[in-house]
């Protein structure tokens, strides 16, 4: 909740920038999560997931709240309605085949590794999602549409 206010006068000024970092967070939130896991002997602690959790948040409301605004910020307003629905599509797509992914790294190793032993397995993945997020963000419009948060 506290990252979802940061973006909205960054996102004018940074643009894809506060995507890229915002990326970089979530992927620094998520290698916390894997340390925590790597470190646990007979099970985590939901505490000892808390620190992950917090940057993986943290990350989250920097990449989220701004980033339907910089996608459509070089789209001209006639197209914006068939471009907004391409969007959707998009992030719709990617989440669906993001978590087919990591069910498929995931779910095979469960029953001979345990819960922790498939997480650990499942979130080089995710952390190489996350890193190549804040590189192909890098090629969306220099910044978002100032209009959009007024």
């Amino acid at each position: 909740m506290l990252a979802a206010e940061c973006p909205v006068p960054l996102a004018t000024r940074l643009g894809r920038y506060i995507l890229s970092a915002g990326a970089l967070i979530i992927a620094a939130g998520t290698y916390g999560l894997l340390l925590a896991a790597q470190h646990a002997s007979h099970g985590v602690s939901p505490w000892q997931l808390v620190p992950g959790l917090i940057v993986a948040g943290a990350g989250l409301g920097l990449l989220v709240v701004p980033l339907a605004n910089v996608v459509l910020a070089a789209v001209p307003s006639g197209l914006a309605g068939g471009a907004s629905g391409v969007f959707s599509t998009a992030q719709q797509l990617g989440g669906a085949v993001g978590v087919a992914l990591m069910g498929t790294i995931f779910f095979p190793r469960i029953a001979a590794e345990g819960f922790t032993g498939a997480f650990q397995a499942s979130m080089p993945l995710a952390i190489g999602a996350f890193i190549g997020c804040a590189l192909l963000s890098l090629a969306l419009p220099r910044t978002a549409v100032a209009e959009a948060y007024e």
